[in-house]
């Protein structure tokens, strides 16, 4: 049975102000960047300690930044297609030479079939009016038997739920912060949705895993 939700809200595809970006850099996502960085770890194996990894959608790189820091002979390549976003992203990953910023669309990604052992997204899918070609493009530069680690918000069933969510996790931010929040949930997928559009993409992954991580959050863990 299908649960009903809110009508999708999109929100702008890219966040290009200099005051947006700010505004969402100065956002407290540490837990839920730390979340993020010890779930992706839980997939990959320990021996894998000099592996290519994509950002695709990164923002201002707080989460390249964590695990550039943690794990210094990654490689790792963070793409966004806002150019305020990543001056941002600049200035936290100075100190992490491992660390390539690459401004690009999430939907044509300038990289070769197969150039990455593991490709993750955080918070990019709700901004994308059609998420399927990033989908794509992400499963494209894995390369066979990569890590696929997605992970975004959940749109809510009803205006109750979008506002209880935001009065729980936003009440320390700004009225601006709040906004952004709300808007997010409002532009977010489900967990049907994001299965379908999976399943109906040119080439699906060989194995998906689609499920709700927190009462917020859908995960796509997938392999090429």
């Amino acid at each position: 049975m299908v649960t009903a939700h809110l009508p999708r809200v999109l929100e702008p595809e890219v966040m290009d102000t200099p005051e947006a970006a700010a505004a969402y850099d100065a956002t407290d996502f540490r837990a839920v960047n730390t979340a993020f960085c010890e779930d992706l770890l839980a997939q990959i194996a320990e021996a894998d300690h000099h592996l290519s990894l994509l950002d695709v959608g990164t923002g201002t790189a707080r989460i390249p930044q964590m695990l550039a820091q943690r794990y210094p002979h990654w490689h790792i390549t963070a793409t966004d297609l806002s150019a305020a976003m990543l001056a941002i992203a600049h200035t936290h990953t100075q100190q992490c030479p491992n660390i390539t910023l690459c401004p690009c669309d999430a939907k044509a990604l300038p990289f070769t079939d197969g150039s990455f052992a593991v490709v993750i997204s955080n918070s990019l899918i709700h901004h994308l009016p059609d998420p399927r070609p990033a989908f794509a493009e992400m499963l494209r530069v894995l390369r066979p038997g990569g890590l696929l680690f997605v992970r975004d918000l959940i749109r809510p069933a009803t205006h109750e739920h979008l506002n209880t969510l935001v009065q729980t996790y936003a009440q320390d931010c700004d009225p601006q912060q709040r906004q952004l929040f709300a808007d997010s949930l409002h532009a977010a997928l489900t967990l049907e949705e994001i299965s379908s559009m999976l399943a109906n993409i040119p080439q699906p992954p060989r194995s998906v895993e689609v499920t709700a991580t927190s009462d917020r959050h859908w995960t796509v863990v997938a392999y090429r």
